[in-house]
């Protein structure tokens, strides 16, 4: 397995200030407090499931973010929403973003990445 609570804590240790940056495993969270930013960079939103986490660590001036993205809000960014999260993020803009690298590193010039965003989004 190439994520463990092991490998987190390592990288939390190695770029980071444990008082800025936590790592810990699910059963954990609800101890852990409430974050600023909550990322889902599990594949549980790719079939309509929500990782185990509570409503707990959540705030709600924060940010969720959901590297998965489609026409709704995921699951976890539902629970977020729920949990009164102010600023919910998917990965939509990740992945225009990461093709209009690649796109400049193939052809040269980097293509404007808003418009497509903002269509994916429906926000355009």
């Amino acid at each position: 397995m190439n994520r463990t609570v092991a490998k987190a804590e390592a990288l939390v240790a190695e770029v980071g200030h444990p008082s800025v940056l936590h790592a810990c495993g699910y059963p954990d969270l609800a101890a852990a407090g409430h974050f600023d930013l909550v990322v889902n960079a599990t594949s549980a939103s790719l079939a309509g499931e929500l990782p185990p986490v509570p409503t707990s660590v959540f705030r709600a001036p924060g940010t969720a973010y959901d590297l998965v993205y489609g026409k709704d809000l995921t699951p976890f960014l539902t629970l977020a929403q729920r949990a009164g999260v102010g600023r919910l993020a998917d990965g939509v803009g990740m992945l225009v973003e990461q093709a209009a690298d690649s796109f400049a590193w193939w052809r040269g010039v980097r293509p404007p990445t808003r418009p497509v965003i903002e269509r994916l989004s429906g926000t355009g």
